[in-house]
């Protein structure tokens, strides 16, 4: 858990770091939907070994990769339709 919720502060700082880069807009936008991808297919990875490790029950587990699959899906569908 504690994983996940450093994963999630690191995703919020990352997002606003992406706001000060010299980019154009759209670049910038880009940047940003492929490493909230980057970010959450990471966690699932994490997710994964927290299940093996027996620090996560796999209920839980479960339920955290199918919503984080989703921001996936969103996130690439978002970054195909502003290539």
């Amino acid at each position: 858990m504690k994983k996940i919720k450093l994963s999630v502060a690191a995703l919020a700082i990352a997002t606003s770091g992406f706001g000060q880069c010299v980019l154009s807009t759209q670049d910038s936008s880009l940047l940003t939907k492929l490493e909230i991808e980057n970010t959450a297919e990471d966690m699932i990875g994490w997710i994964i070994e927290d299940v093996a490790n027996g620090r996560i029950y796999q209920e839980y587990a479960e339920y955290y990769i199918y919503n984080l699959k989703i921001i996936i899906t969103k996130a690439r569908k978002l970054r195909e339709e502003n290539e």
